[in-house]
């Protein structure tokens, strides 16, 4: 039986519909990024940016805070974005990053257009626009929406050399490759997804055969002079990216042994380090996870699933595509595996998975668009989809802080699922109020910072202030302004300060868990002024006092009434 004929767009709704993903994407991305309070991972990463920035020398610690590619990315858009010294940097600043990265992610997808066809297009772009996940960490200064980007731009290189592409796809995706491996370890997660899907791919349906031609067609045509070994040229742009990044331009090499070692470190890490998950958190985080509200992504889940089922038994006029969706369908299950099996999860660390997802939504959906018969029940479909993208735009706009209603804002709430260990809004409060206080007073305010983990990300927050000092136990002295002290530290601060000295504010939030309290030196009273007395006039010889009593004293004579006032009645007293 012949395949049945794809129902699609017409190029002019698929302009308009990327051009409404765009807009969308750019709206939940880019929209008052300085709104949230800085995660501690998000503080730490940038004040290695500033020094990266100061020094022009990145310096890579194998044991944490990954590669160098979020800052090496993060230097370039500063210089084209004219950012001046990093005592000036903002957190909207970092985060647009981030959001740029976010953006190419979306426009990554057009990459694949011929394999997922225009309405699968559409609906994953729109999908990839305003999924909570994807908003949520376009919005946030770590390492994870560029990893997605590069892997996102990895596999669309290979896909579109596949199709007859030329090998300049293969060096570009090869970059990317390398990049990827400066981004952050857990890329080779990916590679061996890969890997496996395209063995899986390969065996089931054969080889990935370059199109014919469509209407879709975004890669240079295919030559006759097909390289011999491409894996060649993968693997030398690959190796020459990352060593130029490791290195930090080809000067430092200790960097280049240290991007290998670091494996050992995290090799270690993944039993868990007190980020231990049971092994559906990541399944729980996609489908249904209820605190409180209900956060969902299974509209992307469930027609991921109806993809899959798409690539393995769908009719196919080009076995290239079917290739490429079986190899889609199983790498999304093998990386999704590979992280659950890890005991160390972290939300946003599912987010290359969720990607994934979202291209094959968009098989599931166009799947369904051309199986269903007639105009109106798809209309009904598109109708049904629209609700489901309305759904997922009122999750994210409560995760973006910009909610009109400020009982629906939910950026740093613990409820919400993907802010993990999430700094509290209060302590923008606690900073504000210790702001005020230091503006009124003169000369310096010493600053101690007494908790467990140097109270980040204040160190980021007052990194211009010089006189902060961050210990993590009471030293013997405390002799500071302003002495901020966790739950744990309390009882010993107020026992080795003058408690009448200073006026204490609490409580405020760092992390869930941890409240902070404020101790504030009260002002020393002012010295009263007494006020000087004149001296006194000399006064004329005064004349000696009278020794006769005044007039109407007691010396008088004293004189009676004659008569008493009459009682009331007829009592009468006689004198």
């Amino acid at each position: 039986m012949a395949p049945r004929k794809e129902v699609t767009l017409s190029l002019l709704s698929f302009i308009l519909l990327v051009a409404l993903a765009f807009g969308l994407a750019y709206f939940y991305r880019a929209y008052s990024l300085g709104f949230r309070p800085m995660h501690t991972d998000e503080a730490i990463l940038g004040i290695k940016l500033g020094e990266f920035w100061n020094s022009g020398h990145f310096q890579y610690d194998p044991k944490d805070f990954h590669g160098p590619a979020l800052h090496q990315v993060s230097i370039l858009w500063g210089k084209l974005a004219g950012w001046a010294s990093p005592d000036t940097w903002t957190e909207a600043n970092l985060r647009m990053v981030a959001a740029l990265c976010g953006l190419g992610v979306l426009m990554t997808v057009l990459l694949f257009a011929d394999a997922l066809g225009r309405y699968g297009t559409v609906v994953a772009m729109l999908l990839t626009a305003v999924s909570p996940m994807m908003v949520y960490y376009s919005r946030y200064f770590i390492m994870e929406m560029l990893l997605v980007l590069l892997v996102s731009l990895t596999l669309g290189c290979f896909w579109r050399y596949s199709q007859g592409g030329s090998r300049l796809w293969l060096i570009l995706g090869g970059c990317a490759l390398g990049f990827q491996h400066a981004t952050k370890e857990t890329f080779v997660l990916n590679v061996g997804a890969a890997l496996v899907g395209w063995f899986v791919a390969r065996a089931l349906v054969g080889e990935f055969t370059p199109r014919k031609g469509n209407s879709m067609s975004l890669g240079p045509s295919r030559t006759k002079n097909r390289p011999a070994r491409p894996w060649l040229w993968v693997v030398l742009p690959a190796i020459l990216v990352s060593v130029a990044a490791f290195s930090n331009g080809f000067r430092d090499w200790h960097g280049v042994a240290d991007s290998f070692t670091t494996y050992i470190s995290y090799l270690e890490r993944s039993g868990g380090s007190g980020h231990e998950k049971p092994w559906h958190y990541y399944l729980m985080l996609l489908v249904w996870h209820k605190d409180t509200l209900v956060w969902s992504e299974a509209l992307i889940v469930g027609l991921a699933v109806i993809g899959m089922g798409y690539s393995v038994v769908g009719e196919f006029k080009n076995t290239g595509k079917q290739a490429f969706l079986v190899f889609l369908s199983v790498y999304s299950l093998v990386l999704l595996g590979g992280y659950s099996v890890l005991s160390y999860k972290t939300p946003w660390s599912i987010l290359s998975v969720q990607h994934s997802l979202t291209l094959l939504a968009g098989v599931g959906a166009m799947a369904i668009w051309t199986a269903v018969p007639g105009r109106v029940i798809r209309m009904l479909f598109n109708l049904a989809l629209a609700a489901g993208l309305y759904h997922l735009c009122d999750q994210s706009i409560r995760l973006t802080g910009t909610h009109q209603n400020p009982q629906f804002e939910y950026s740093a709430d613990p409820r919400n699922p993907y802010a993990y260990s999430h700094t509290q809004k209060s302590l923008l409060k606690m900073m504000g109020e210790v702001k005020t206080y230091v503006a009124t007073r003169k000369g310096e305010t010493k600053i101690q910072v007494i908790t467990r983990d140097a109270g980040w990300p204040l160190p980021w927050y007052w990194r211009t202030w010089k006189n902060v000092g961050y210990q993590d136990k009471v030293p013997a002295a405390l002799d500071a302004d302003v002495i901020v002290a966790d739950t744990e530290f309390y009882d010993e601060v107020k026992s080795k300060i003058q408690a009448g000295e200073y006026s204490e504010h609490y409580p405020y939030g760092l992390r869930p868990g941890i409240i902070l309290t404020v101790f504030l030196r009260k002002a020393a009273p002012e010295p009263v002024k007494v006020p000087e007395i004149p001296p006194a006039a000399p006064s004329p010889a005064a004349p000696a006092p009278s020794m006769s009593p005044p007039e109407g004293t007691i010396s008088l004579p004293p004189s009676f009434s004659p008569t008493l006032p009459a009682f009331p009645g007829s009592l009468n007293l006689r004198p």
